[in-house]
């Protein structure tokens, strides 16, 4: 009877530490979902950047398009709501930029490409600030 409550008592301190033990490495790692949004926000950036680059070398329009689709796509995971509705202006600026560069309206199409990135600028500021 003593060892079989020593061992109950043992068994329950060795679950109470794995579980403590658990739950202090989870509290201390870094959350999965912030490295996601962080990596949303510095691709968007760079596609922006990659695609005013092209437009300032005179690339195809096309090809330039197919750029700024990519930074739609990748802006879709920064989700941070203190810049949320600064990012969905920037996203219509976006968009206004690919409708530019469609009809051949080249100087509006570099300045809302150029308006978009500087607001994702901004925005990676204001959300590496708070994380």
């Amino acid at each position: 009877m003593i060892v079989m409550n020593s061992f109950k008592n043992a068994l329950v301190s060795l679950t109470m530490a794995a579980t403590l033990f658990t739950a202090s490495t989870s509290a201390f790692s870094k959350p999965v979902g912030e490295e996601a949004v962080k990596t949303a926000v510095e691709s968007t950036i760079a596609s922006l950047e990659q695609a005013v680059g092209m437009l300032e070398k005179g690339e195809d329009n096309a090809a330039v398009s197919k750029v700024i689709g990519t930074a739609r796509q990748q802006q879709k995971e920064f989700r941070f709501e203190v810049t949320e509705r600064q990012r969905q202006r920037a996203v219509n600026t976006m968009v206004k930029a690919q409708a530019d560069l469609k009809s051949g309206n080249m100087q509006p199409a570099e300045q809302n490409l150029r308006e978009s990135l500087a607001s994702f600028k901004e925005m990676k500021a204001i959300y590496d600030k708070t994380h």
